[in-house]
Formats: structure tokens, C-alpha cells, sequence
């Protein structure tokens, strides 16, 4: 027990006894309190509203991005069919839309590492949507609201449908709630003969969605391809196959090699392992390091049973005939990916 160490402080004894009670201990790393100042940035946004927002669909903005983190053009949600005019948009591309999840803003590490990463890979229109203005405050009250997000959003998407922009060269990605938010996004599409190629989810968020208690959760139905990466399953992402092709790093739950062992609940700490999956996906866009193979469980995969079981790729080569549920092993730190190491 860590109340038991010579270390403990005897201020800081019954914390770490509590933390060695209830908290999980499964990662890489020792157990340790290193909070910084924004350690407890989700609890504050979770209380507050995003800064400078209206919380109406209305204020949900599309950014482009087209040569870097810090260089886009912005366009009201009412106003998306603009961004085709756009210099720099080039229909004849694949278009990637990026869903971030909850009380986040475009300046976080999660946004800028992904689209920083599509920015080097090159060859893509970058959209992100940024509902932030609606993703500020209560998580349930945020959750019941996706679908109507979705739809409303759906309607600007078909827009650009409709206008021109290929739907088979539209991929919708989104991490969290932005995983279900592409869902209802691709579903409305699907409604109107325009269905959606491949549909990726990050980590989808879990509480209110299974089971479908806020809102429902995306499915394989949603695209012709459903991929999703699971790095919390059972705690802020989803504890099932949601997909056609879902893969389970590391078995796919807390704690990721390299998260802290014992963390604060809902601290950025504690989201290390839910965040790995945008980590994850960036990753996969500059590197072909993630290999696994599908089998019937995790232990049953650790113990090389499934070594006979062809190399696929997770991430952003999967490919759209893949089905099941498919297991790997990464890394502590970036690069995660561990080649043929990683499916072994």
C-alpha cells in the first residue's frame, strides 16, 4: 500500500492511502501527484461556458485549415458553402471533418496535434468542427443535446453535398462526443442517399450512450466503414465493439502504458488514457507503425494465440473490408507505434 511508504508525508498520508484504495493502478508509470495548473481544466469548463460563445447552433463554426495550425479560415455553420470558394479547397481531394469532444477549444493540444498532423501528411481539405460554444457546461445536459447538434450540422454537410463536394471523398472523424456527432452527422446524410464511405471514432464517449440513456450511440450502420479506437473502454470511452473494425491498444481500457497509475477523477490526468486515441490516430497519419491482429480477447492475444492472424493496420490505413475486433501493444510514449513488435 502506498500509505505504507517511508516516503508519505504525513500531510499527504491519507490522500495516497485513498488514491491506493480506489483509484486503479495498471499503467507504466509510478503513482504520483504531479497537477499542474491545468489540471482541473474539464471540472472548470464543465461549470462555465466557452469564452465568447452564444450555446446556439448557430454559433457552431467551421474552421478550414490549409497550411497550417495557425493559419484558417472560419465560416458560420449557416454559412459552410463558402468555405468551397475557398482558394485553397479543391473539391477533387479527400475531406476529412474533425469532431472534438467535450468543453474543448481549437487551442487545445488535441485539435492542433491533429490537425497538425493531417497538415504533414498533406493531400487533404482540413475541416474541424467547432461546437465548442455547445460543448461548455453539464455533460448530460451536452449529451442530450448531440443529436440535434448532429442534425443541424448533417444539413450544412449535405449542403456541401449538394453544391459539389464529393460525399465518397468525405471521411468524418471525431474523438468523444465527436465520435457521435459524426454518427448523427453521417445518419442524416445516409437518409438522403448520400452515405457516408468510412467513419472513425475515438474513444467514443461512454456515459449516456451505453446504453442509450442521453442519446444514441454511433453504429456500424452509420457508413459504409466504421473503424474505431478504443483506449478507455468502460471508463470515459465505450466498453463495446461499436464498429465494423474496432481495435483495443494495450487491451483498450485504463490504464494506457505511460498514464499515470493513480490520478485525481477528471482531472487531465485521469484523461490520459481517453485522450490516447487522438494521440493514437495522429499519429497513424505520419507513421505505418500500427499493426495488429484480430482475435477473441486480449489475454488470449497476449498469449500469441492469434499469431497466425493476418497484420492489419489501426488508424487511418485501415482498410474497409476489415471486421471484428483487433488487439496491439504501443508504446509508453510517442512514437507509440511498435511495428511488428506490436502484434506479436
Amino acid at each position: 500500500m502506498l500509505c505504507s511508504s517511508a516516503l508519505c508525508s504525513r500531510n499527504m498520508k491519507w490522500i495516497l492511502c485513498f488514491l491506493s484504495v480506489v483509484l486503479t493502478c495498471r499503467s507504466q508509470r509510478p503513482a504520483s501527484l504531479p497537477f499542474g495548473s491545468d489540471s482541473f481544466r474539464t471540472i472548470v469548463r464543465g461549470l462555465s461556458t466557452a469564452p465568447g460563445r452564444s450555446a446556439v447552433v448557430d454559433d457552431i463554426i467551421i474552421r478550414y485549415f490549409s497550411t497550417n495550425v495557425t493559419s484558417l479560415s472560419s465560416y458560420r455553420i449557416a454559412n459552410i458553402k463558402a468555405v468551397l470558394s475557398d482558394p485553397a479547397f479543391d473539391v477533387k481531394k479527400p475531406t476529412v471533418l474533425y469532431a472534438h469532444g467535450y468543453v474543448e477549444l481549437l487551442t487545445d493540444d488535441s485539435l492542433r496535434t491533429v490537425v497538425s498532423a493531417y497538415l504533414k501528411r498533406g493531400g487533404y481539405n482540413i475541416l474541424v468542427l467547432d461546437w465548442s460554444n455547445l460543448a461548455f457546461g453539464n455533460y448530460v445536459v451536452v449529451a442530450k443535446t448531440l443529436p440535434h447538434v448532429g442534425e443541424f450540422v448533417g444539413k450544412s454537410v449535405y449542403k456541401l453535398v449538394k453544391q459539389g463536394l464529393p460525399v465518397q471523398n468525405l471521411h468524418l472523424v471525431g474523438h468523444s462526443l465527436g465520435s457521435h456527432i459524426c454518427a448523427y452527422i453521417a445518419r442524416y446524410l445516409s437518409a438522403r442517399g448520400s452515405k457516408v464511405p468510412r467513419l472513425t471514432g475515438l474513444d467514443p464517449a461512454y456515459p449516456g450512450f451505453y446504453p442509450p440513456l442521453a442519446a444514441p450511440p454511433m453504429t456500424p450502420a452509420d457508413a459504409d466503414f466504421v473503424d474505431v479506437i478504443h483506449t478507455d473502454g468502460g471508463g470515459y470511452g465505450a466498453p463495446d465493439s461499436t464498429g465494423h473494425a474496432d481495435f483495443w491498444p494495450n487491451g483498450g481500457q485504463a490504464k494506457q502504458p505511460g498514464c499515470l497509475s493513480a490520478t485525481i477523477p477528471l482531472s487531465n490526468e485521469d484523461f490520459c488514457s481517453h485522450w490516447r486515441s487522438w494521440e493514437f490516430w495522429s499519429e497513424s497519419l505520419l507513421r505505418d507503425d500500427f499493426l495488429a491482429r484480430t482475435c477473441e480477447d486480449y489475454d488470449t492475444f497476449l498469449r500469441g494465440q492469434c499469431s497466425d492472424q493476418p497484420l492489419v493496420f489501426m488508424g487511418i490505413r485501415s482498410t474497409p473490408d476489415l471486421r471484428g475486433n483487433f488487439y496491439l501493444i504501443t508504446g509508453t510514449k510517442s512514437p507509440f507505434g511498435l511495428n511488428l513488435r506490436g502484434a506479436s
